[in-house]
């Protein structure tokens, strides 16, 4: 008995015009049915698995093909197809670490192997002012062809473009290695690792708060990298690019009547050599490791994994020699996040940073702690130095599946030197969060240096770990 499976003109091609699979019903190492079926895990099937009207699911090993003529294939974790998967008129759906040796063809497959997407939004903060955006990303799902992202956007208060073209380029499809590089243009901040862009679009237009401080950089990067499986990769990277200072552009916004932002970089505006550091050019090696198997739903019991990234970046004369550049620093930092089930209600979540410098480091790279994000206790940036150490912990119920709470405790050091920085001591605070509905958390926390000091209280739509 002979089947043909052909497939759809659109994207037939000449090393696949058609499958054909050649199935004897006696032959007890073939399997076919007219609907479903399903190779479970641990089964091997030493044939072909056809299905006519029916989905096929494969946790299993199948030696041969995989065909569904009018149905879905599914792959999942550990599964494996030592021949081709084909679902002529329907789709190849994978999950987990899956091999499949041969081709893989599905109906939808070829028709968005090319796929645009266009994402509209906008953004609020002292500098820029508003700043609608619009973000047009290219894959190819064959990674044949680079993906190719562009964002542009306008800061009305500021009255400048903010541009960003990038590209990134697989060394073959199925390579691991990788190449890519982006042009910008426009303001930035190196704050967003404690309060998201979304956090402080919100506060700056509702509140008058801004809690993020922003620098004029102009330049691009190149990069090569390989990536590990889905969750890791490891990266080299160049920058040139120029800094310069910006300062505040607005103080309009929704509502806070009569209130006024506070400038730009104002918890060190009495430093005008600190100022100063910002402008120049850069020229930065750099050496990045990234791994990110987290995994957060409205279900307590899906918070699991961790987030580990790693960075080197040497200036000027630097660990490499001189590479030339206004700038002269080395700097090592670490990011560690975990979240881990203790119950199907219960998980704890905790992060902890660091980073390490023994030179006078320009503003921008300053580290800084205090605040929503870092301290929760303390004030704003009421902290920096030329390293630092951050841990947080919380403890989370899930009351239900719209509520839950936590008990958190923060700890964390700053100095410009190793004498500073173990004569300033190790700050810490304890608090209670509130999450409602996965879309609003707020928490209150007490810094335990000076209890008599009233528990700050901060709201915030993103987590930050």
């Amino acid at each position: 008995m002979t089947f043909k499976a052909k497939l759809p003109d659109t994207y037939r091609d000449e090393e696949m015009p058609y499958k054909v699979i050649k199935i004897n019903r006696a032959d007890s190492n073939n399997r076919i049915g007219f609907s479903g079926l399903t190779v479970s895990r641990g089964e091997e099937i030493y044939g072909d698995v056809v299905a006519l009207t029916g989905d096929i699911k494969v946790f299993g090993k199948v030696y041969g093909d995989v065909v569904s003529l009018l149905g879905n294939v599914f792959m999942y974790d550990s599964s494996c197809a030592e021949g081709d998967v084909v679902a002529p008129l329907g789709q190849v759906i994978t999950e987990g670490q899956y091999k499949i040796k041969g081709k893989l063809r599905s109906k939808d497959r070829e028709n968005k192997r090319h796929i645009a997407n266009l994402n509209l939004s906008a953004r609020f903060n002292r500098v820029e002012g508003f700043t609608p955006l619009i973000n047009i990303g290219v894959r190819d799902s064959e990674k044949e062809l680079p993906k190719i992202d562009f964002s542009v956007g306008y800061g009305f208060a500021l009255k400048r473009w903010n541009i960003d073209i990038g590209f990134k380029q697989n060394f073959g499809s199925k390579s691991p290695f990788y190449m890519g590089g982006n042009l910008y243009r426009g303001a930035f901040t190196a704050d967003k690792w404690y309060f998201s862009e979304a956090d402080n679009t919100v506060a700056g237009l509702f509140f008058k708060e801004d809690f993020h401080d922003f620098y004029m950089r102009k330049g691009g990067r190149l990069s090569i990298g390989r990536e590990f499986r889905k969750n890791g990769f490891v990266q080299a990277e160049y920058t040139a690019q120029t800094n310069s200072y910006l300062t505040k552009h607005t103080n309009s916004a929704i509502f806070g009547g009569r209130k006024k932002f506070r400038e730009n970089y104002s918890t060190i505006l009495a430093d005008p050599a600190a100022l100063a550091s910002l402008n120049g050019e850069l020229r930065m090696l750099g050496l990045r490791f990234g791994w990110d198997s987290r995994i957060a739903d409205e279900k307590a019991s899906s918070h699991r994994g961790q987030h580990v990234e790693m960075t080197l970046e040497t200036t000027g004369d630097g660990l490499l020699g001189d590479i030339r550049g206004d700038f002269s620093y080395n700097i090592a930092e670490i990011n560690l996040s975990r979240y881990q089930p203790v119950t199907p209600k219960q998980y704890v979540g905790f992060r902890l940073r660091g980073g390490l410098s023994n030179q006078q480091l320009p503003l921008d790279r300053r580290f800084f702690l205090g605040g929503v994000g870092s301290l929760r206790g303390y004030d704003f940036k009421e902290f920096e130095g030329n390293r630092y150490f951050l841990a947080n912990v919380d403890y989370y119920w899930q009351l239900s599946n719209y509520f839950s709470m936590s008990l958190f405790t923060d700890l964390g050091q700053a100095g410009f030197s190793k004498k500073r920085f173990e004569r300033n001591g190790l700050k810490s605070d304890v608090g209670l969060g509130f999450q409602m509905a996965g879309i609003v958390r707020i928490d209150m926390a007490q810094r335990l240096d000076n209890i008599s000091r009233s528990p700050a209280i901060t709201g915030r739509i993103e987590t930050t770990f």
